[in-house]
This record gives C-alpha cells, structure tokens and sequence, in this order.
C-alpha cells in the first residue's frame, strides 16, 4: 500500500493524539499535586498507553527522513487553517529517494508534535496551565528544535520523561524536561481545539 491516510484517517487519527494529549495532562496534573508520590500501577498502566503513543511520533520522524513528500502532503491538510510558514525554518525535509510503503498515521502525529514543539513558546498565556508560575507563565524560554537531531533529541527527552514516570516519583525528574514535556501536551491539545478543530471535526 502506497497511498497517504484519507482526510477521515488522518481525522481519526489526530483525534487519537488528542485523547492521548488530554490523558497525559491529566497525569501529570495530578502527579505534579502529589510530586512525591510514587505511581500506583493503574498510573502506570496509564503512562505505558502515554509512551506508546509517543512511540508512534518517533516512528513519524523515521519515515519522514525517509521521503520527500510526506511534509507536503501534511502541509496540504492542514494549510487553510494553520499559518505555518515559519516551521520551514526548521528545515525538517526527507530525503531518500523510496516511497513509503505503508503509512498508519506515524507521520501525521509527527508533523501534528512537530507544530506543537513550534508552537509551544508561542502558547497564549491562558492556554498555560503549568502550576508553577516562576517562568512568568509562559513557555517563550523553550527554543523550537530547529535540526533534524534537536527533533530528536526532544521526542527522547518526552519518551524518557513518561517512562520515567512509570516507575518514579515525579520530583525525582529534571524540572526542566517535566515542564517540556508537559508543555508539549498543552500545546498538542491548543491546537486542535483551536486550530484544527474543522479538521478533526469532534
């Protein structure tokens, strides 16, 4: 099979992402109440459903170095609702000559968590719900990965940050990546309640 997703399935699978977004808020609300606590199993199991997903975006980012039309393609759904012309400043092209054979919504939750890393300094204030507020409630400090390996770099960090969280206290994390990693949630599900809400179509 060679062909991209249908509107539907790239439809369904934003929608995924975004239950997967609002869980993971949830999680480390409640683990930030609590940063002591150790989880209990059922939040474990909840966080191992939160890597899972975050797994799939990693795959994203490997097929999209893999093809030179996958960006464009996503850029296509998405460009009447989304001004996104700066995240070509980001440089993030493929560039094998090979087709995908298969595609299963991998390099439409990459570009979705590529836009949200882009668009996380630029998160409206009310849209912030981090609890503490010594960052001046904003995320603006957070740089976008502008390299293919800074891409990288913090999809390893998101992947590391839950699974860390299977297993330990969340104040046994780096401060700095528990604020990335949850303002990367904050900024996943912002854009598809205001930005690709016609798209996802709820």
């Amino acid at each position: 099979m060679s062909d991209l997703l249908s509107l539907d399935e790239a439809r369904q699978t934003l929608r995924a992402m975004t239950v997967i977004a609002l869980e993971a808020h949830r999680t480390f609300t409640d683990a930030l109440d609590q940063p002591a606590r150790y989880p209990s199993p059922e939040q474990s199991a909840t966080r191992e459903r939160i890597l899972a997903a975050l797994v799939k975006i990693r795959e994203g980012f490997m097929l999209a170095l893999h093809t030179s039309d996958v960006g464009d393609d996503m850029r296509r759904l998405i460009q009447d609702i989304v001004d996104w012309t700066w995240l070509n400043e980001l440089g993030l092209r493929g560039y094998a000559d090979e087709p995908l054979e298969k595609l299963d919504g991998q390099v439409i939750v990459y570009q979705h968590a590529l836009i949200a890393l882009g668009v996380l300094p630029r998160l409206p204030i009310t849209a912030i719900t981090f609890p503490h507020r010594s960052f001046n409630g904003s995320y603006r400090d957070i740089t976008p990965p502008s390299t293919p390996g800074a891409v990288l770099d913090r999809i390893e960090e998101l992947e590391k940050t839950v699974w860390r969280m299977m297993s330990e206290p969340l104040n046994a994390l780096p401060g700095a990546s528990v604020r990335r990693t949850y303002g990367f949630f904050e900024a996943t599900t912002w854009l598809v309640a205001h930005q690709l809400r016609d798209i996802v179509k709820w």
